[in-house]
C-alpha cells in the first residue's frame, strides 16, 4: 500500500486495499474487528481523529479513541454497514459521541449537500474546507465546515492549543535544520559564528523548545 501523504493538519487519507476478515472472505463482526484490528482503522487514518485532527499521542493515546460509524448503522438505511470497515474511521471519543447518528444528508449516499453534513475524509481533502489559524483557530473555507465546527465544537480550547503546539514544532523543526549545521561546526571549532551568534540562537531555540509544551501554549 503507498504511503499517504502526512501534512501538519488533515493529512491525505487512503485506505487498505483489503481489510482483515474471515477465511471466506467475510467481515468479522464489529465488536470482534474493534478489539483484534482496530490498529488497520487508526493507520489509515495516520492516527488521528477524523474529525478534529488530533492525534491519538496528544489526547490519551488509544484508549481515548473510538471507532466510527461514518455512516450510522443504528439509521435503517446504513444497518447493513455495520460490519464493514470500510465505514469505519479513527475518532476521539469526545467527537464521536457529538456525532452519534446524525446524518443530516438526505441523499445516503451522499455525506453532505454542500449546506450541512459530514465530510468523508477518504473521499474529498479536508485541507479545501479548513484552515488553521495562528492562533490553532480551525477556519471554515467552504460548508460543510461550519457546521461541523459547530456541532463537532472543533474550537474546542484543548484543540486550539494543541494545534498551536503542532504549529510551534513545525517552526522549531525549520529553525533547527536551519541552524544544526552551523551548530556542528561551531561546537567542532570550525565555524565562523561568533558566541554572542551561536548564544542568542539557542536562546530562540529554547523559547521555541518551551512553546511546544502545553503549559507554555496555556500561559
Amino acid at each position: 500500500m503507498a504511503s499517504p501523504t502526512v501534512e501538519p493538519f488533515f493529512g491525505v487519507l487512503v485506505r487498505r486495499s483489503k481489510y482483515s476478515c474471515r477465511a471466506d472472505g467475510t467481515n468479522y463482526a464489529y465488536a470482534y474487528f474493534r478489539a483484534h484490528f482496530q490498529t488497520e482503522i487508526a493507520e489509515d487514518c495516520l492516527f488521528r481523529c477524523v474529525y478534529c485532527d488530533s492525534h491519538e499521542n496528544e489526547i490519551g493515546g488509544r484508549e481515548s479513541m473510538e471507532l466510527d460509524h461514518f455512516r450510522p448503522w443504528s439509521r435503517s438505511e446504513f444497518e447493513c454497514l455495520k460490519d464493514d470497515p470500510r465505514n469505519l474511521n479513527h475518532a476521539c471519543g469526545h467527537c464521536n459521541r457529538l456525532k452519534s447518528n446524525k446524518w443530516p444528508s438526505a441523499d445516503p449516499n451522499r455525506s453532505h449537500d454542500g449546506l450541512v453534513g459530514f465530510i468523508d475524509p477518504f473521499q474529498e481533502p479536508r485541507q479545501i474546507y479548513f484552515e488553521v489559524g495562528a492562533d490553532g483557530e480551525l477556519i471554515a473555507l467552504r460548508p460543510p465546515a461550519e457546521y461541523l465546527i459547530r456541532i463537532l465544537t472543533l474550537n474546542r480550547p484543548l484543540l486550539k492549543l494543541l494545534r498551536r503546539r503542532r504549529i510551534y514544532e513545525g517552526v522549531l523543526n525549520t529553525y533547527e535544520a536551519a541552524n544544526l549545521v552551523r551548530w556542528e561546526a561551531a561546537a567542532s571549532g570550525a565555524g565562523i559564528a561568533s558566541v554572542v551568534e551561536i548564544a542568542r540562537e539557542f536562546a530562540e531555540y529554547r523559547r521555541l523548545r518551551r512553546l511546544t509544551t502545553l503549559p507554555q501554549i496555556i500561559s
